[in-house]
């Protein structure tokens, strides 16, 4: 058994107890700071990069109209990996506009890590639903390169990014058309 005085034991703990609470306040301090830095980059990106209205209803009279304001995910995502601090990437982009930025564990942002990015905001963006939330239809491998073009990607980097991400098996390509495949939430 331990020779030291039990009261010496409480001491230690007290003083360590009261180091790792120091400890949990700068780190949710500096977790906070981090989040509206991010929060700030990603404001710019979508004031920069606005959003889409589209009409999505109307009353039987006519007199009422509903309206659906979205962000193109794609385009928020092409500008966010300009915006974003160096080390850090959009990981996902939700259809309610919630999204997930990852810090890379690097000074700087991977390129092919931002690409991949784009490519799953563009196959996110083309894909529609049925009203039970089952995918009704994907874009064609055709129209994500297209798409991932006008974003200012260069097409062999998509290509071979798009390779990458069915390899990683976040995608599936078959028949010409790009599937969410059982990756594409976590990568």
């Amino acid at each position: 058994m331990d020779e030291e005085p039990l009261h010496e034991r409480m001491e230690t703990y007290e003083r360590l107890a009261s180091d790792v609470a120091e400890a949990t306040r700068e780190r949710d301090e500096t977790a906070n700071e981090i989040g509206d830095r991010l929060a700030a980059a990603i404001t710019e990106a979508v004031e920069r990069e606005g959003a889409n209205v589209v009409q999505s209803g109307q009353s039987k009279d006519g007199h009422r109209y509903r309206f659906t304001a979205r962000l193109d995910r794609a385009a928020l995502v092409a500008a966010l990996t300009e915006t974003l601090p160096n080390g850090f990437v959009v990981s996902h982009v939700n259809d309610d506009g919630t999204m997930s930025v990852e810090w890379t564990g690097s000074d700087r942002t991977p390129s092919k890590r931002e690409r991949g990015a784009i490519l799953k905001a563009i196959i996110a963006e083309e894909m529609e639903f049925d009203g039970d939330g089952l995918i009704e239809s994907v874009p064609t491998r055709e129209r994500v390169l297209a798409r991932a073009v006008e974003l200012g990607v260069e097409e062999d980097e998509a290509a071979s990014r798009l390779s990458r991400l069915a390899t990683l098996e976040v995608v599936d390509l078959a028949d010409g058309h790009v599937y969410p495949d059982e990756n594409f939430s976590r990568y």
